[in-house]
């Protein structure tokens, strides 16, 4: 009877083992990563909040914005000060509510980790560490004063940040490994240090003096010496960046043993204005100390990339730099409005990204700069709701897509009335403009095209013509539409909603709400295709 005791409760917990959803990780396949959650390819499609609104008091107001904004993914910090307002002593209540909450709203969390380093500070430390610098020393500027930026030289600040990192693990797969609601960590926040390019405290010094350990020549393959004799004029900053990250690597090692979800660190990019350490925090993930991260932390899957320019050629170069057969690209803050909608296509189709969220979604009026109207919901996250509405029509098709070279993402840009793609036996022209806007200012022309096959193709945009042909030298001049279907993804599933023809077609344009589109073509030999073409430019 005891043996059949154990074989039952043996076969009961394999039951809730089996039925358990994975963990959440990011998967590499060649060069190419994807982010799988509860087993399946997932795109972040993200909302991050306010600094310091991770509180139920504004959480609680935000669900219904959140339905609104179309998003699958809330990222939320979690603060050191809150969670460990005494040493040893632990509060999880905020964050048990915050992902009870989530949870009810079938959303996922990414939990922001605010404790040594916020923006280049160290406000988000508790008090008992802020008031006691003594035992928890901060770093000192180039003339010897104290800054407010916790050392990373320092043991006892690494072993507190640590302690207390790991309880939060441990909290939340307490409450959360049978669930995956929360799916990713972010191990601090835009680290570095503000107004000095590194640590010049005494103990700092003593390192800085020492050779450049022996791993750090090895993988970035230099030759021995000091930091300056490595580094030259970048040493201040890459020993810098050489401690933050061997720093926040223990933290995230530590984390990870006690509940091993993805974790990454984000960037306070160096690209403004005269671009000097300290002017952006110092030693951060920027894209100069790329290869001293990866050296230096190998326990963060990725380091992801802030970016609020709304210049479209940085905004590409960015992606590019942090799009790395050894990184994948995660945007976990960015700006809002129509040109950072058509951005979120960039960074997907033709960067790879794992995901994509606007910073600031708080519930109306929280945050004392907010604008929006309260009865007018269609403001400045308008064209990003609508980006996560048609997204999540088409997840599975964009993931599977993404690095192949066979998605393409394009947008309409000032001055720009057109835009050709080259695919494989096939060029697609885009016009922007057609039908004609109220406010062409907006240039809300956005798409991603991909190509399924040879002859069939899927799009999904917004406010762009677009013409297929075969491509030059084919031995073919026109493409004809053999079947156009509108639909939705149902994961690997595709669900036909109608049929585009008759003027559908004749204008082939995808609408201001959005269209995913499944394309079959055929390709002709037509004598008076390019008679029509000419006829149709001329009017």
């Amino acid at each position: 009877m005891k043996a059949v005791f154990i074989l039952f409760f043996l076969s009961w917990q394999l039951t809730l083992l089996t039925a358990q959803p994975p963990l959440p990780e990011i998967r590499k396949a060649g060069e190419k990563y994807t982010f799988y959650v509860d087993g399946e390819p997932f795109i972040v499609l993200g909302a991050q909040l306010w600094n310091s609104s991770a509180w139920p008091a504004i959480t609680d107001q935000f669900w219904n914005q959140a339905g609104e904004l179309g998003c699958n993914t809330l990222e939320a910090p979690v603060y050191w000060q809150n969670i460990e307002p005494e040493p040893g002593k632990f509060n999880f209540k905020e964050l048990e509510h915050l992902i009870l909450s989530a949870r009810e709203q079938n959303l996922k969390l990414i939990l922001l980790w605010f404790g040594s380093y916020k923006n280049g500070r160290s406000q988000y430390a508790p008090p008992w560490v802020l008031e006691n610098t003594e035992q928890y020393p901060r770093m000192k500027d180039g003339n010897g004063q104290e800054i407010y930026v916790l050392s990373a030289v320092s043991r006892t600040n690494l072993e507190a940040d640590k302690k207390a990192f790991a309880e939060l693990m441990k909290c939340i797969k307490r409450i959360d490994e049978g669930s995956r609601t929360v799916i990713m960590i972010q191990v601090e926040n835009e680290p570095g240090s503000m107004w000095t390019d590194r640590d010049y405290s005494d103990a700092a010094n003593r390192v800085f003096e020492k050779q450049v350990p022996g791993e750090i020549i090895q993988k970035l393959g230099k030759k021995p010496g000091s930091w300056p004799e490595v580094f030259g004029v970048d040493a201040p900053e890459s020993f810098n960046a050489y401690c933050i990250a061997r720093y926040i690597d223990e933290i995230a090692a530590e984390g990870r043993r006690m509940y091993n979800l993805p974790m990454y660190t984000n960037v306070w990019i160096r690209e403004n204005a005269f671009q000097r350490p300290g002017e952006y925090p110092s030693g951060g993930p920027t894209s100069n100390m790329i290869e001293m991260w990866k050296a230096a932390a190998p326990h963060l899957d990725l380091l992801a990339l802030d970016i609020y320019h709304g210049n479209p050629g940085i905004f590409n170069e960015l992606c590019d730099r942090y799009d790395r057969p050894d990184n994948p690209l995660f945007i976990p803050e960015m700006g809002n409005g129509n040109n950072f909608a058509r951005f979120q296509f960039y960074a997907l189709g033709n960067f790879n990204a794992i995901g994509v969220a606007p910073y600031g979604i708080d519930p109306f009026h929280v945050d004392p700069h907010d604008q929006r109207d309260k009865e007018n919901l269609d403001g400045r996250f308008d064209g990003i709701a609508r980006n996560y509405r048609l997204l999540r029509k088409a997840v599975s098709p964009i993931t599977r897509l993404q690095g192949s070279g066979k998605l393409v993402a394009i947008g309409e840009e000032e001055g720009m009335s057109e835009q050709l793609i080259r695919l494989e036996g096939y060029d697609v022209l885009f016009n922007f403009g057609f039908p004609t806007y109220k406010n062409r200012a907006d240039r809300t022309g956005r798409a991603l095209i991909g190509q399924l096959a040879e002859d069939e193709f899927l799009l999904v945009g917004f406010d762009a013509r677009f013409t297929f042909r075969p491509a030059f030298g084919s031995g073919y001049n026109a493409a004809e539409y053999v079947l156009v279907e509108q639909g939705r993804y149902e994961g690997d599933q595709w669900v036909r909603e109608r049929i585009w023809n008759g003027d559908a077609l004749y204008h082939s344009t995808l609408p201001a709400d959005g269209a995913v589109l499944r394309i079959k073509l055929r390709k002709v030999q037509s004598a008076g295709n390019i008679r029509e073409k000419a006829n149709f430019d001329k009017n």
